[in-house]
C-alpha cells in the first residue's frame, strides 16, 4: 500500500516533467531499492547507493594502510588512487541466486569493493533476518559463506590483501594478534540442586559412574576443576593475557548458568586482582535476554561496581546476536568492542575478517563506533554436530589451519574456551588442545594482546 501511494504521489507530481511512460520506467528502480519508511525497511532490504558502499569501505583501508587512500567513482567503476578499478557490482539490486551465482574468485564479477563490503555489513544476514533458530540466532546453515562454502576462507582479508599487492601499500599493522578470550558461565562446579542435577547427568546420560563418584568427593575437598583460577595459572605458565567475560546475573533456566555477582563480590575482588596480575581484561557476558530485556546498562554497572574498573569489553550468552539491534544496544550501553560475532555452531569467519572493525550502521547509512573482534574458534563449536566425526588431532589440525589464515594476513585469532571445557566427560583430553593451539600461536609469532 505504501509503494502504490509513492506511484501515485510521483506520477501526480512530475505528470508535466516527465512522459507516463519515462516514469513508469523509473518507478521499478523505486521498487528495488525498497524505501525507507519510519526507521524500518520495506521488506527488510536496506536503502543502498554506491556512495554509501564507497565511502564506507574507504574507511576501513584508511584504518588498514599506511598510505592514504582515496575511491572515487567513475564510468561504472570503482577507482582507488586513480590507479586501480573495480567495476560497481549492485548487489543491493540483486535477488539470492543472482548473488550466489554471481559470485566467483572470492568476489561478485570482480567488484572488491562491493565484496567487502558485502561480508563487512553483513548484509545477506541483515536481509535474511527473519530467520532464526531455538535461541534466536541466525543459523550458520543460512548464511551466504555456508551456501557457498568459504565460511573458512577470509574473503574481506583476501581481497584487502590483492589490493595492497597491486597499489604497493603497507600495512599500518603487520603482525598478527591472538586474542584469547574465556566466558565465565560458572563460577565452580554446580553445587544445591545444580550438584544433583549434574550427579543424575554423569549416570544417566553420561553413563559416567566415575565421574559421579569423583564430583562427590571433589564436593568435600572443595577442589574446583573449573575455577578461574586454573584459567590465570594456564595464562601464567604459557606467558600470555586473557579477556575473562563475567555474567552480570543468574540467568532464567539456561543450563543453571550465572551467579550473583553481588554475593560473590569479595571471591570476584580477589579474582580480579590475579586476572590484573597477567595483564588481562574483565568484561561482560551479555544477559541471554539482554534483546529482550532493556537492563544491558544496569547489568554493565553493576559488573563495573563489583569489579571496581570500566567494563568496555563483551560478548554475548550462547552467542545471542541480531544485526539488526545488538550493535545499537551495545553501542548505546557504552561497550567499547564486542567479541559476539560468530556461529555457535562453526568456526570461521561469519564477516569474512578476522580483523577488527567498525560495523555498519544501515539505518544511519554509517559506521558504528563500537568495534567488532569477530570471534574466529571457539571451544563448543568443535563439540557441534558438523565436527563430531573428528578425533581431537583433526580438531587441532582444524585449529592451526585457520591460524595459518588468520597469520598470512595479520589478522586477530579470536579463541574463546570456557572455564567449563575441562574434567567432566565430553571435555577430557580437550586441555591438550587448548595447550597446543596456544603453543602453535607463539611458535607463528603471534602477539597475544
Amino acid at each position: 500500500m505504501v509503494m502504490e501511494e509513492l506511484e501515485r504521489m510521483l506520477l501526480k507530481h512530475y505528470s508535466g516533467s516527465f512522459s507516463y511512460r519515462g516514469l513508469r520506467y523509473l518507478l521499478p528502480v523505486y521498487h528495488t531499492h525498497l524505501w525507507k519508511v519510519k526507521g524500518k525497511f520495506m521488506n527488510n532490504n536496506p536503502l543502498l547507493s554506491v556512495a554509501d558502499v564507497r565511502s564506507y569501505i574507504e574507511n576501513y583501508l584508511k584504518q588498514l594502510f599506511a598510505e592514504p587512500i582515496a575511491i572515487v567513482t567513475n564510468n561504472g567503476k570503482y577507482l582507488l588512487n586513480n590507479a586501480i578499478s573495480f567495476p560497481i557490482y549492485d548487489f543491493w539490486n540483486k535477488d539470492d541466486q543472482e548473488l550466489l551465482n554471481d559470485f566467483e574468485n572470492y568476489s561478485f564479477r570482480g567488484d572488491y569493493i562491493g565484496t567487502i563490503f558485502f561480508f563487512l555489513s553483513g548484509y545477506w544476514e541483515y536481509t535474511h533476518n527473519n530467520i532464526k533458530d531455538e535461541y534466536g540466532r541466525f543459523p550458520s546453515t543460512e548464511s551466504f559463506s555456508c551456501k557457498k562454502g568459504i565460511l573458512e576462507e577470509p574473503v574481506v582479508d583476501i581481497l584487502v590483501e590483492r589490493i595492497r599487492e597491486e597499489l604497493g601499500f603497507t600495512y599500518k599493522d603487520n603482525k598478527p594478534k591472538a586474542f584469547i578470550t574465556h566466558d565465565i558461565d560458572h563460577l565452580w562446579l554446580p553445587t544445591g540442586l545444580g550438584f544433583w542435577r549434574s550427579l543424575g547427568v554423569d549416570i544417566l546420560k553420561r553413563k559416567d559412574v566415575k565421574l559421579a563418584y569423583d564430583r562427590i568427593k571433589k564436593s568435600f575437598t572443595k577442589d574446583n576443576p573449573w575455577s578461574v583460577y586454573n584459567l590465570i595459572e594456564m595464562h601464567k605458565k604459557d606467558g600470555t593475557r586473557g579477556t575473562f567475560f563475567f555474567m552480570p546475573r543468574k540467568q532464567p533456566k539456561v543450563r543453571w548458568a550465572g551467579y550473583d555477582v553481588i554475593e560473590n563480590k569479595e571471591y570476584l575482588q580477589n579474582l580480579s586482582n590475579e586476572i590484573k596480575s597477567i595483564n588481562g581484561r574483565i568484561g561482560i557476558h551479555y544477559d541471554i535476554n539482554y534483546l529482550k530485556d532493556n537492563r544491558m546498562k544496569d547489568n554493565i554497572d553493576r559488573l563495573s561496581s563489583v569489579f571496581d574498573t570500566k567494563i568496555e569489553y563483551g560478548r554475548a550468552h550462547y552467542l545471542v546476536f541480531d544485526i539488526t539491534r545488538s550493535f545499537d544496544i551495545y553501542e548505546k550501553s557504552g561497550i567499547n568492542f564486542d567479541s559476539t560475532c560468530s556461529f555457535s555452531d562453526a568456526v570461521g569467519f561469519r564477516f569474512g575478517t578476522s580483523k577488527p572493525f567498525r560495523p555498519y550502521n544501515f539505518v544511519e547509512n554509517k559506521e558504528y563506533n563500537v568495534v567488532e573482534i569477530p570471534l574466529i574458534v571457539m571451544d563448543d563449536s568443535l563439540q557441534s554436530s558438523r565436527y563430531v566425526n573428528l578425533t581431537l588431532d583433526e580438531k587441532l589440525e582444524k585449529i592451526k589451519q585457520i591460524i595459518d589464515k588468520v597469520g598470512k594476513y595479520n589478522g586477530t585469532f579470536t579463541f574463546l574456551w570456557h572455564n567449563s571445557s575441562f574434567y567432566v566427560t565430553e571435555w577430557r583430553g580437550w586441555k591438550w588442545l587448548y595447550d597446543e593451539a596456544i603453543k602453535y600461536l607463539k611458535e607463528n609469532n603471534f602477539e597475544f594482546i
